[in-house]
């Protein structure tokens, strides 16, 4: 697979694996059961031991973006390098890794961090992000449709992407059921996409 780009593979790998030297600083005052995962309130309701937390996540983390940018690169080759976007998206997941593991850790040592609003924040500029860049593509993966269509099916669905960012970040001033309300507005948005994609595709 000689159009795998190994170079941008291995270094968000391993910045995805950094969180790992933050954990091995601070091992000695982590206690033993560290919260991973917290409900819409931020009420820590599933707990790991401490070797999961500090190595098994970033290494999960890595696994996943392994994945991504395979496919990403599958992607690319048959349809075109977007250099600009591809770079975006290969950063996603070591961007998240890094800030939720150093959230995670600080909530252990027992700081005020609120999970939903950075979780919050985090979709909303991951949306945001990608919805600036998705007019710039100029094909649909998976769909045969002429260059023109599919820009037009792709600055729908970026605008899209951006009111949901958008409104992700306003959520965090707001009580928790506006998060949630944000979280549910996501399937009918897809949906919404996907009719939109057909029916611009089938003109």
């Amino acid at each position: 697979m000689k159009f795998i780009k190994w170079e941008s593979l291995v270094i968000t790998s391993i910045v995805c694996l950094l969180p790992i030297l933050l954990g091995v600083a601070l091992w000695d005052v982590l206690p033993d059961s560290i919260a991973i995962h917290f409900d819409i309130n931020n009420n820590p309701d599933n707990f790991a031991p401490k070797w999961f937390a500090v190595f098994g996540l970033p290494c999960l983390m890595v696994l996943l973006q392994s994945f991504c940018c395979v496919i990403n690169d599958i992607n690319a080759h048959k349809h075109g390098e977007r250099k600009k976007f591809e770079r975006v998206i290969k950063w996603i997941i070591p961007t998240i890794t890094v800030v939720l593991q150093f959230v995670t850790l600080g909530y252990a040592l027992g700081w005020n961090v609120d999970i939903r609003r950075v979780a919050a924040v985090l979709v909303g500029v991951v949306f945001i992000v990608t919805g600036n860049y998705l007019p710039k593509l100029d094909y649909v993966k998976n769909y045969d449709v002429d260059t023109e269509k599919a820009r037009k099916i792709n600055r729908f669905i970026g605008f899209e992407n951006v009111i949901l960012g958008l409104l992700f970040i306003v959520s965090v001033f707001l009580p928790a059921w506006a998060t949630i309300g944000c979280l549910i507005l996501l399937i009918p948005c897809v949906i919404i996409g996907i009719v939109y994609g057909i029916k611009v595709g089938k003109k």
